[in-house]
């Protein structure tokens, strides 16, 4: 299997350190990117690609919602799913309608975000329960 390339786009740096220390027990996954914003993460876009962008939705400057619309528009192929803690199923839906290949809250443990991150990459979606 090849390495699935990451970006974190989330405005709290402990919850970025986090999740590479997560994600880092899995040596196919790269967190290669990070952000605290929207606007920063589609400024960094410019530069380099990834599979995958963990993408919380408050944000400052640019929230999740307008950089999920941004990065589908721009770059169709990076998947992006939503790490956040809202639970509301209206909510959820209007994310998928932007263009979230899935949804995951922030509480969640380590061993399902890893399943979430390989779900998206390879099917293109992923939602838990």
């Amino acid at each position: 299997m090849s390495i699935i390339k990451i970006a974190i786009a989330d405005d709290y740096k402990i919850f970025r350190d986090g999740l590479k220390v997560g994600l880092s027990a899995d040596e196919n996954l790269d967190v290669m990117l990070e952000a605290d914003n929207g606007e920063e993460l589609l400024a960094a876009l410019e530069k380099e690609t990834p599979d995958i962008i963990l993408m919380d939705l408050k944000m400052p400057i640019m929230d999740g919602m307008e950089a999920t619309k941004a990065v589908r528009k721009k770059y169709p192929t990076i998947k992006v799913l939503v790490v956040t803690m809202y639970e509301d199923d209206k909510f959820i839906i209007h994310m998928m309608e932007n263009g979230a290949n899935g949804y995951l809250l922030k509480n969640a443990e380590p061993d399902e975000i890893r399943k979430s991150i390989y779900a998206v990459y390879e099917n293109g979606y992923y939602f838990n329960d």
